[in-house]
Parts: C-alpha cells; sequence; structure tokens
C-alpha cells in the first residue's frame, strides 16, 4: 500500500510545483520577451504562451516517465526516501528547465538591445539618377 500513497504524493507534489514554476517563468518572462521583440506585446505574449505549453509538456512528460519504479516498499521510511528521490530529480530537472530559459531570455534580450547595422552596400532597389 506504501507505493500507492507514493505515487500520489509524487505526483501532487511535482505537478504542484511545475505548476507554479511554469505560472513564475510565464509572469516574469512576459517584461524580457516584450523587450526583446521591440515592445511587439502580442508577439511577445504569444511566443510567451508556446514556451509555457513546451515547459508543461517537457516536464509533466518527465514526470509521468519517471513515475514507474521497481522497488517494492516494505515500510514508511522506504516510500519517504523514494518519493524525496524522485522528487529531488523532478526539482533539478526544473532548476535546469529555468535556468535554460533565463539564459534563452537573456540572449534575446542582448541581441534586441544591439543597435541595428544599415547594410554596407546599396540595395537592388536602388537606381541611381541618370546624368
Amino acid at each position: 500500500m506504501y507505493i500507492v500513497w507514493s505515487y500520489v504524493a509524487y505526483l501532487v507534489i511535482s505537478l504542484a510545483v511545475t505548476i507554479w514554476v511554469a505560472q513564475t517563468l510565464h509572469k516574469n518572462g512576459r517584461v524580457f520577451l516584450i523587450e526583446a521583440f521591440h515592445s511587439k506585446t502580442e508577439l511577445a505574449d504569444s511566443v510567451n504562451h508556446l514556451l509555457l505549453v513546451g515547459f508543461y509538456l517537457i516536464n509533466i512528460g518527465y514526470v509521468t516517465l519517471t513515475l514507474r519504479t521497481g522497488v517494492n516498499l516494505a515500510n514508511l521510511r522506504e516510500s519517504i526516501e523514494l518519493l524525496s528521490d524522485k522528487i529531488g530529480m523532478v526539482l533539478v530537472v526544473l532548476g535546469i528547465m529555468h535556468f535554460s530559459n533565463l539564459y534563452i531570455f537573456s540572449r534575446m534580450r542582448k541581441r534586441a538591445q544591439q543597435p541595428i547595422e544599415q547594410p554596407p552596400f546599396l540595395p537592388d532597389t536602388f537606381v541611381a539618377p541618370q546624368v
């Protein structure tokens, strides 16, 4: 019976933490995206939503893939140890995803702040005046 309660606790805790991290990234990442997309809020919101969906898919997929175990739990101690191992791995994956998002956002922001340079040659549509 310990295994069933361990599965339930693992799913509840992992999904709650995933939702909390996703909502935090979604809310606070919007500012970076708006700046990266030169104040095009509709585009920034669209990308932000797509990032949120991808974050959920990856993390919930990971949680469900790691749910299964071959360990037979004989007591509460073994149940708690299994649960801590599994939740610890979920937290590590969420941390990696969080820092990956921060890295991507900072790169996008840095690129958006660089001045747009004019090409060193005239465009093909330029027609020289007739003399």
